[in-house]
């Protein structure tokens, strides 16, 4: 998910939620109700929407749980005092209630209800209890973040928070099943054929020929059909090629990500695949549902067992060709029927010539010049859309220039004006598509393509509108620009590669591409860039796109190497001061050059420097979260630093998400950092927040943020073995994964990680997991050193060492790397030549400087040494007690400390 468009989200929806005024209280039942999903009894309201008085809000049915709803101004400025009186009644009330929602519809100030949240629970009342202090933006935090997946949820609060809706249906790549034609010819027994299929099987594909009007019949069912599901999804032609890829799909709302398999099988989703693959699998698909969800397919070609869409009757077509009160004669009729038969498109078309002035002689000409439509459909359809030029040239050009079929909506409208579309709309040209996108038929758009629809002169005006747009849409906290550079992708790859270098065109690019996709050649040389703007103002846009551009091209050299990438990004370092230096820059723009500029520095080394900027940034009037991340990732391995490392940790850990800006993404980033460093300070840390980490990881993995696997992968390390119950416990939480459905090297890694240390707990099924973390490790792509060394340690701990070490020996950094050393002494030592091992484990040791892995190289020379027969080797095992710095290895060590004393002295009561 991208941090800042989802805070732009969570603040923009906090702004509307402050006014709703006096039905907040009806608002907030509504939200608690979706939230909790639990049955709750909302007392504080009688039927006409008044407040009662003297009753608690809400109280659940086991009166577990409780809630009291404000939307008083000044709820959170010192004392709070309707806060103290609607908990005290609360408590007073229901004192056996365990969880306290108190919802406010005022932004939260962090400092003074933090003040009110500690003195509360020193109440001896609130012993065994849960506070929930929630203000605008904790509920707009709660709604982004889990809410707004459920259709039936948005439905039934956006009465009282339209906003929640518009954040909603802006976004193009949501997937938002596309509105039927209001004009349309309502079909109840194409309707009805399809609940009844639907009813019968969990999948149902809709066939037929171009035009037909496959993609609008399941855009019918779906509207008409909508409460009985909480969610329906629209996936493009192309999108899903095979049902494993499904398993890997994100549908984003509102910034927030989730994986399309995992809502098919916990929720009642209807998914429609529009223009589906040939040869995707129905039966595969239909083992994707749960219960309650449903899937449609359109396709082209019929396949067993799919409903054929039949052609309009006579009926049905006169009905579309008599328009305005003007009949289409019968005899005229009759010939349109010969030639085309009930074909739903082409009935469009002629009845759009007729209303544009075209004469029914000139339809039945065109009908004969072109013979039955079986063979000579497309050329009907140049003929008739050549009549239908003068009226429309002005919005078709636009699809001309995009060289695609398909537009955004925001930005046609920009172009068109909303006229223009009705145009498309009444004329019978767009075909259903998700919401925010005018797609054009397919007959129609091939007809665009050698007709001259968009001249020069043209071109050149559409290309400075899009820039226009792009900027105006950059400074908005809205999805307009990550929308369209979604849908004009290809454009804005054409443009560049022709020569555009507009800061609007390449920050576009930047910003929607993933590095592993983008070709270097369109990013440009930023140091060049940054280099053109000195000495004046920056342009809209020109300075993140060089910020954005650094990144991307960081990112994407380390695919082929790290010293590579290293080498390219110390040549760019320069940019930053560059920037730094340019005249008339906001807070903002500068925290955000000198965050980016202590990332570079970071991963150039130089951490010293890093963390005095990150610090700069922190100190200064606009702080970001994202640059507390990076001072954790360089304080956690710093002894001295570690109170900071911890300050900076609880900072964000101590609030909930969306609470001061904190998003799921910036919790999960800390998780993941957690178990590195040195120093017991982490365990510490991950009990005291516990809670806090199980709920973020299950939550999010189970509802498809990839990002938490590998926040869980990293903690899984550490928690394994020194908090196996913890492990256990979000394990537990999270549904299998499937091989296919991974698509990138790091969500297959990370999930190779969680079941290799799900093998170590107790009574696991450790060669089970061991093999799925091998398939895994087998299906990366690109192996990064460290996927290796892992994989390498996975062979060992599976009794295969020789392969392990055929693995390590194929590296060259393993005369240079501790790691890969140590793994070379397990393997000689588990393959039975404890000599070979002695010098592979002295080599690591020697090298090390992490000490916080000391211990574990000790432990294992100890272990090499005694096999050896080496008298002196409990001295290793002494040394790895005294330097381990976990709690349960420690443990651990002290129990081979004694037995391996008894062993060498007997039972002789000697001090241990």
């Amino acid at each position: 998910m991208n941090p800042k468009r989802k805070v732009a989200q969570i603040d923009r929806l906090a702004g509307a939620i402050g006014y709703i005024a006096t039905d907040f209280e009806r608002f907030a039942g509504l939200f608690l109700d979706a939230l909790l999903e639990v049955p709750l009894n909302h007392q504080g309201t009688n039927l006409v929407g008044y407040a009662v008085g003297g009753v608690v809000d809400t109280v659940s049915d086991d009166g577990r749980i409780v809630a009291e709803y404000s939307d008083a101004g000044g709820y959170f400025e010192r004392p709070m005092a309707k806060a103290d009186g609607d908990l005290r009644k609360a408590l007073n009330r229901k004192p056996s209630a365990r969880d306290i929602f108190l919802l406010s519809g005022q932004r939260k100030r962090p400092q003074v209800a933090q003040e009110f949240e500690s003195a509360v629970r020193t109440w001896p009342e609130m012993e065994g209890k849960t506070l929930y202090l929630w203000g605008a933006e904790e509920i707009a935090t709660q709604l982004i973040e889990k809410l707004i997946f459920s259709d039936t949820v948005v439905r039934r609060l956006a009465p009282y928070l339209p906003e929640l809706q518009r954040i909603r249906d802006e976004e193009a790549v949501s997937r938002l099943v596309p509105a039927p034609d209001r004009s349309r010819i309502i079909r109840v027994d194409v309707d009805a054929d399809i609940s009844r299929r639907l009813s019968e099987s969990p999948v149902v594909t809709i066939s037929g020929i171009a035009g037909l009007g496959k993609s609008a019949a399941a855009a019918a069912y779906a509207t008409d059909h909508e409460d009985q599901y909480d969610l329906a999804i629209w996936l493009d032609a192309g999108e899903v090629r095979r049902p494993e890829e499904l398993q890997a799909l994100p549908l984003v709302r509102g910034g927030e990500t989730r994986n399309v398999t995992a809502l098919l099988r916990t929720g009642a989703c209807l998914l429609v695949i529009d223009d589906a693959e040939p040869g995707l699998s129905t039966a595969r698909l239909s083992e994707l549902c749960g219960p309650r969800s449903r899937i449609i397919l359109t396709q082209r070609s019929a396949q067993p067992g799919s409903y054929e869409l039949p052609m309009f009757v006579r009926g049905e077509a006169q009905s579309l060709l008599d328009h305005d009160g003007a009949m289409c004669p019968a005899d005229v009729f009759d010939i349109i029927w010969s030639t085309v038969g009930g074909h739903p498109l082409t009935l469009g078309l002629i009845s759009a010539a007729v209303r544009q002035g075209a004469t029914w002689d000139e339809i039945v000409r065109d009908c004969r010049a072109v013979g039955e439509l079986e063979h000579h459909g497309q050329r009907l359809a140049d003929r008739l859309l050549g009549r239908l030029r003068p009226a429309l040239e002005r919005e078709l050009s636009v699809f001309a220039w995009a060289e695609q079929a398909t537009c955004g909506q925001d930005f046609l409208e920009h172009v068109v004006q909303p006229l223009g579309i009705r145009k498309l709309r009444s004329h019978g040209l767009t075909a259903a598509d998700r919401s925010g996108i005018i797609r054009l038929h397919d007959v129609v758009y091939a007809a665009l393509s050698g007709g001259g629809w968009c001249p020069p002169e043209r071109r050149v005006e559409l290309d400075a509108a899009l820039e226009g747009y792009l900027r105006a849409a950059a400074s908005e906290p809205g999805l307009r620009l990550w929308t369209i550079g979604r849908i004009l992708l290809p454009k804005l790859k054409k443009l560049i590669a022709a020569g555009a270098r507009s800061a609007a065109f390449r920050y576009a690019l930047l910003t929607v591409s993933d590095h592993t996709e983008l070709p270097p050649e369109l990013v440009g040389d930023p140091l060049a860039d940054a280099n053109a703007l000195a000495g004046r103002p920056p342009a809209p846009l020109a300075l993140m796109a060089i910020i954005e551009a650094i990144e991307q091209l960081f990112l994407y050299d380390k695919l082929e190497s790290d010293e590579i990438a290293k080498a390219r990004l110390r040549e760019r370092l320069s940019a930053f001061d560059t920037l730094t230096g340019l005249p008339g820059l906001t807070d903002r723009q500068t925290a955000e050059v000198q965050h980016h500029k202590g990332k570079a520095l970071k991963r150039l080394g130089d951490s010293a420097a890093a963390a005095e900027l990150f610090e700069q940034v922190l100190s200064g009037p606009s702080p970001m979260h994202e640059t507390r991340l990076q001072l954790i990732d360089i304080y956690r391995v710093n002894p001295a630093k570690v109170a900071r490392a911890i300050e900076l940790v609880d900072e964000i850990l101590a609030r909930a998400p969306g609470e001061d800006n904190v998003t799921c993404s910036v919790l999960l980033g800390v998780i993941e950092r957690l178990p590195w460093g040195s120093g017991n300070w982490r365990a510490g840390l991950i009990r005291r927040h516990a809670d806090a980490i199980e709920r973020t990881i299950a939550e999010a993995a189970n509802v498809g943020v990839l990002q938490a696997i590998r926040a869980f992968a990293a903690l899984g390390r550490y928690l394994s073995t020194e908090e196996p119950a913890m492990f256990g416990r979000i394990f537990e939480q999270l549904s299998e994964c499937t091989l296919d459905g991974l698509q990138t090297d790091s969500d297959r890694f990370a999930w190779a990680e969680v079941y290799f240390e799900a093998a170590r707990l107790r009574g696991a099924d450790a060669s089970g997991f061991h093999a799925k973390a091998l398939a895994l490790h087998e299906s990366l792509v690109r192996p990064q050193l460290f996927h290796l060394q892992r994989r390498a340690e996975l062979l060992i701990e599976m009794g295969r060492p020789a392969e392990g070490e055929a693995l390590l020996r194929e590296r060259k950094e393993l005369e240079t790397s501790e790691w890969l050393q140590r793994l070379m002494a397990r393997a000689r030592r588990a393959q039975g030549d404890p000599a070979q091992a002695l010098v592979w484990i002295n080599k690591a040791l020697d090298r090390l400087r992490a000490d916080h892995f000391r211990t574990e190289f000790l432990e294992l020379r100890y272990d090499i040494r005694t096999d050896l027969g080496d008298a002196q080797a409990n001295e290793d095992l002494v040394k790895a007690r005294a330097a381990s710095q976990k709690h349960v290895e420690a443990a651990r060590l002290d129990i081979r400390l004694h037995e391996a004393r008894i062993g060498r002295h007997g039972d002789s009561g000697l001090p241990s």
